[in-house]
């Protein structure tokens, strides 16, 4: 059993990041997941948080706002939408997010106005 695997990060504009981690941690849509070497076949949506990419020397740290993950044959495979990374973390940052975001509610249609709230309460939860 190997301790890492392979992972790519991409946009729909470029690969952001490749290479080797020992564990990256996930805003899995039903809460954080963390992906180790040979975890199980998933592909799953993420909501708007941080994905932790830790490597054998260095720990770094995104901001997405959504996206999805696939993890097969020891490879996870992230696509996300709107990724930033970690130097601008901050409440600011969380806050302008979550303004952006409120001011779409008020125009959205019913249908997607629960979508966008959901956002909007995870951006919350990473305010300090």
């Amino acid at each position: 059993m190997s301790e890492q695997f392979s992972f790519k990060l991409v946009t729909p504009e470029k690969t952001f990041m490749e290479g080797d981690a020992s564990m990256i941690v996930l805003p899995g849509i039903e809460g954080d997941m963390g992906i180790l070497a040979d975890h199980s076949n998933i592909i799953t949506s993420m909501r708007p948080g941080l994905i932790k990419v830790i490597g054998t020397n260095e720990e770094k740290l995104f901001f997405v706002e959504e996206g999805f993950i696939k993890f097969s044959n020891n490879e996870l495979l992230v696509v996300a939408v709107g990724l930033d990374e970690n130097e601008k973390i901050n409440n600011d940052f969380i806050n302008t997010k979550i303004s952006s975001l409120e001011t779409n509610l008020e125009a959205a249609s019913e249908n997607l106005k629960s979508k966008i709230q959901n956002k909007i309460d995870s951006l919350k939860l990473l305010l300090n």
